[in-house]
């Protein structure tokens, strides 16, 4: 435990559940690097609502999901996606495995969405690599954001200190 973690307010949580519950001020530690959230999307389909997490490091961002109880990085990419959901990356062809909708149902901190936009996704993966796959998120708005998705280990998650 570092020594900011003993300040009351802060406290270090434990395991990959604990995205769930990171707002913005946060501080998300891995791989020797610590990254500053600074906005959370609430995405909400017929069955669930799950949160997506920004986090910055100086110029850099990323967005954080729990997925199947791990944490997910995402990073984008500037990748042409067809009308097939095919596209090619690192010299690998990835095709369209899943697709659904989904729409914003809240958000914290600074985000470019707010609750009420849709967008419809698709998940691409290629046979010659299981570590990663891209995301295609199609908004409503007619941007469209493609992102390549991987495990992302966190080592811990710290909350910032709340007013109460």
């Amino acid at each position: 435990m570092g020594w900011l973690d003993r300040f009351p307010g802060r406290k270090r949580t434990d395991g990959p559940e604990a995205l769930t519950s990171v707002q913005p001020g946060d501080q998300i530690q891995a791989g020797g690097e610590t990254w500053n959230v600074t906005a959370v999307l609430f995405y909400k389909d017929a069955g669930s609502e799950w949160p997506v997490v920004k986090i910055e490091r100086g110029v850099d961002s990323a967005w954080l999901a729990l997925e199947e109880g791990e944490i997910v990085r995402y990073d984008h990419l500037d990748l042409p996606v067809g009308p097939d959901g095919r596209a090619t990356w690192q010299g690998r062809t990835y095709a369209r495995a899943e697709v659904g909708t989904a729409t914003v149902s809240r958000v914290l901190g600074s985000a470019d969405a707010v609750p009420g936009d849709g967008l419809s996704y698709q998940v691409l993966r290629s046979q010659g690599d299981d570590r990663a796959w891209l995301s295609v998120e199609t908004w409503n708005s007619g941007f469209v954001e493609v992102s390549a998705g991987r495990l992302w280990p966190v080592d811990k998650i710290v909350a910032a200190a709340r007013s109460r």
